[in-house]
C-alpha cells in the first residue's frame, strides 16, 4: 500500500500549515465569478449591458437578503421527501439485487488461495460498492430536475412559496438520502460477505511426540504448528496472513481455532524519514537504482557503504500507548534491489537499533532479513541490551530512548529520537518510503474501520451528487450527466494534467510543446529558438495560461483521496483527522455547488420571465 506524505498530516496541520483554508477560499473566489459571468452574459442578451448589470446584482442582492436568510429548513425537508419519493418509484431499488446477486456469485471468480483473501474481498466489496453509488447519484441527480423543468412540473412548486435555495438544497438532501439507504444496506452486506468469506476450518492432521504437528490442507493451504511444554496449546505458523490457536480439549482432541490476523485495523505512528550518505554525512534522499517511481528511495549496504542509512525521527511516545509497555512493536515493509544473486535460499539483511542523539543512548543492533510485500514485526522489550556514550549496559527504552518523561529532557531539547535501519549486504540495496517504517500503537476494531471506509464511499457519492444537481440547473439531463461525468474523471484520472499545469512534467507549456512537435526537440532540454526574448515571451504566456488550468483543476474534487478502501483491505486503522479533512472537503464543495446551483436556477427563472 502507498501512503503519502500529506495523508499523514493532522487536521489542523492540513488546514492551517499547509494553507487549505487559503487555497479554499481561493478556489470559492474564482468559482464564484463564473456564474457571475455567464449570468451577465445572459442578461445582457436579454435586456442590455446597463439592465443585465442591474438584474444580476439584484439576483445577488436577493440572495443575501431574502433567499438565504429567509430558507427553511422544514421546505427543505418536504422538497427533499418529494425528490426521496421520486427516486423510488423510478424503481432505484433494483440496484440492491443487482448488488446481491453480484455478492452471492463472487465467491466463485473471487480467488480463495490468494496471498491475502481479506485483502481481496475488501477491495472487491468497496470498489463494486464505489461504482454502483457513483453511477446511482450521477443519474439521479443528472435527470431529475430537467426533466421537471421540460415537463413544467417544476412550476407546480415554483408558483408555491419555495425559494431557489430550498429547491437546490431540497434535491440534494433527497438524493442523498435515497443513496445513504442504499450504501447502508450494502455496507451491512459486504461486511457480512467478508467475514463469512474467509472463514475456514482446518483440522490437525498428525502431531509427532515432540509436539510439532501439521493441519489439513483446506482453503488452498496447510499450518504447521508447535505445541507448549505441556502439550496443550499451541500457535500455528502464519500463512497467508493469518494464523490459528491449537488447543487440546477435555476429550484429548485437538481443536483449532478460527483465523486470526486477517480482519485488522493496525494503528501506526508515523516518523520522518531521513538518509546519511556514504559518508555518514545527513542526505535528503538515498540513492535512484533505476526505478521509474520516486516513492522509494535506496541505501547501500555494506563495505565501505556501511554509514549509509535509513533514519525515522519519532516523537516521545509513552508505553501506555502500546498495550501495557511491555515492548515497543515496529512493523517495516521494506523493499529489495539486488545487483546480484548471491545466496538464493536468504535474503537481503540488515539491522535495526533504537537511538538517542541527546543523551548518547542506542539499542542492540537487531539482525534480519528483508521480508519483501509483507509487513516484519520487531519487538523491542521494554528493558534490553544496549549502549550509553559506548558503555555497554542495560536500558530502559521508554526513559532513555522514547523520552517518556520529559522534566528529564536538556533544556531546547524537542524530545525526538530514532529508529537507524541499515543495509549490512555488500552491493544490496534496502528501498524504503516514510510509510514503509511505524510504530504500531495497538488495533483499532476493524467493523469501525470498515464503517469508515464506507464513509469514504458516502462522501464520493455526496459529491457527485452535488456537482449533478448543480449542472442540471442550467444544462439538459444528458449534457449535465456529461459534464458530471468529465468532472469525475478529471477528479480520478487527472494527476498527469495537473502534473503539467502545475511545471512538474517537462516540455512546457502549451506553446512550447506545439513549437517543439514539428522541431523533434526533446522535452528534457531547454526550448532553442536561437532568440532568448522570444523564448522568454513564449515561457510567460505558458505560465499565465497553465496557471489558469491549474486553478481550474484544483477547483475539481480529487475523487480518488476520499477513497480510503486500501486503508481498510491492507488492515490499517483509518486516522481520524483524515477523515475529518474529507468531512469538510465535501461539504465544502457541497456549499460551492449549491451557491452555484441557486444562481443558474435564478438565471433560468430570468430567461424565462
Amino acid at each position: 500500500m502507498r501512503i503519502e506524505a500529506d495523508q499523514m498530516w493532522g487536521y489542523f496541520e492540513w488546514l492551517f500549515n499547509n494553507w487549505a483554508i487559503l487555497r479554499g477560499l481561493l478556489v470559492a473566489v474564482g468559482m464564484s465569478l463564473i456564474p457571475f459571468i455567464v449570468c451577465y452574459l445572459i442578461a445582457v442578451a436579454k435586456y442590455g449591458p446597463s439592465e443585465g448589470f442591474y438584474a444580476v446584482t439584484k439576483v445577488i442582492y436577493e440572495f443575501f437578503a431574502r433567499d438565504l436568510p429567509m430558507t427553511s429548513l422544514r421546505r427543505i425537508y418536504a422538497l427533499g421527501r418529494l425528490a426521496f419519493q421520486e427516486a423510488i418509484r423510478r424503481k432505484v431499488l433494483v440496484v440492491i439485487g443487482i448488488f446481491v446477486i453480484g455478492v452471492m456469485f463472487a465467491g466463485w471468480f473471487l480467488d480463495a488461495g490468494t496471498t491475502n483473501v481479506a485483502q481481496l474481498y475488501i477491495s472487491f466489496v468497496m470498489t463494486a460498492t464505489s461504482y454502483f453509488v457513483l453511477l446511482l447519484g450521477l443519474f439521479l441527480s443528472c435527470f431529475s430536475l430537467p426533466t421537471d423543468i421540460k415537463s413544467k412540473t417544476i412550476q407546480t412548486i415554483t408558483t408555491k412559496p419555495v425559494r431557489s435555495t430550498e429547491i437546490v438544497l431540497g434535491r440534494v438532501l433527497g438524493f442523498t438520502a435515497v443513496g445513504t439507504l442504499l450504501l447502508a444496506f450494502m455496507g451491512v452486506l459486504s461486511y457480512f460477505f467478508v467475514v463469512r468469506g474467509i472463514q475456514h476450518q482446518h483440522s490437525v492432521s498428525e502431531v509427532s511426540q515432540d509436539g510439532v504437528g501439521s493441519t489439513t490442507y483446506d482453503a488452498k493451504h496447510e499450518h504447521t504448528f508447535e505445541l507448549s511444554a505441556d502439550g496443550r496449546e499451541g500457535v500455528t505458523n502464519e500463512i497467508k496472513g493469518h494464523r490459528h490457536v491449537v488447543r487440546k480439549g477435555p476429550d484429548g482432541k485437538f481443536v483449532i481455532g478460527e483465523p486470526e490476523g486477517l480482519l485488522n485495523a493496525k494503528i501506526p505512528i508515523f516518523g520522518r524519514l531521513g538518509m546519511t550518505d556514504r559518508s555518514g554525512a545527513s542526505a535528503v534522499q538515498g540513492l535512484n537504482v533505476g526505478y521509474e517511481s520516486e516513492y522509494h528511495t535506496f541505501i547501500e549496504g555494506g563495505g565501505k557503504s556501511q554509514k549509509m542509512s535509513a533514519i525515522w525521527t519519532f516523537r516521545p511516545v509513552t508505553a501506555s500507548q502500546f498495550q501495557g509497555g511491555e515492548e515497543l512493536p515496529i512493523e517495516m515493509t521494506l523493499q529489495a534491489f539486488r545487483t546480484f544473486k548471491g545466496d538464493i535460499v536468504t535474503g537481503v539483511r540488515g539491522e535495526i537499533y533504537l537511538r538517542n542523539k541527546d543523551n548518547g543512548v542506542e539499542t542492540e543492533r537487531k539482525p534480519f532479513i528483508v521480508k519483501e510485500f509483507a509487513a516484519d514485526t520487531h519487538r523491542f522489550k521494554s528493558k534490553m541490551p544496549g549502549f550509553k556514550n559506548g558503555e555497554a549496559q542495560e536500558i530502559d527504552i521508554w526513559q532513555d530512548v522514547c523520552n517518556t518523561d520529559s522534566s528529564k529532557l536538556q533544556p531546547g531539547s524537542s524530545g525526538e529520537w530514532e529508529v537507524v535501519v541499515k543495509c549490512t549486504d555488500p552491493g544490496q540495496y534496502l528501498g524504503m518510503s516514510t510509510a514503509d517504517l511505524y510504530l504500531r500503537a495497538g488495533d483499532s476494531r476493524f467493523g469501525w474501520n470498515f464503517f469508515k471506509g464506507f464513509v469514504g464511499i458516502w462522501l464520493q457519492m455526496f459529491i457527485v451528487i452535488s456537482m449533478g444537481v448543480m449542472f442540471s440547473t442550467f444544462l439538459s439531463g444528458p449534457v449535465g450527466m456529461v459534464a458530471t461525468i468529465a468532472c469525475l474523471f478529471l477528479g480520478f484520472f487527472g494527476s498527469l494534467a495537473v502534473d503539467v499545469t502545475s511545471g512538474k512534467a517537462p516540455g512546457g507549456g502549451p506553446i512550447e510543446s506545439l513549437i517543439r512537435m514539428p522541431m523533434h526537440s526533446s522535452a528534457t532540454v531547454d526550448l532553442d529558438l536561437g532568440n532568448d526574448a522570444l523564448v522568454k515571451v513564449i515561457k510567460i504566456v505558458d505560465s499565465g495560461v497553465m496557471y489558469s488550468v491549474w486553478t481550474m483543476f484544483q477547483a475539481i474534487p480529487s475523487f480518488g483521496q476520499f477513497n480510503t478502501s486500501e486503508f481498510v483491505a491492507y488492515g490499517y486503522n483509518i486516522p481520524g483527522s483524515l477523515l475529518a479533512r474529507h468531512i469538510t472537503m465535501a461539504f465544502a464543495y457541497f456549499l460551492m455547488t449549491a451557491v452555484i446551483g441557486y444562481f443558474f436556477l435564478k438565471t433560468r427563472e430570468l430567461a424565462s420571465a
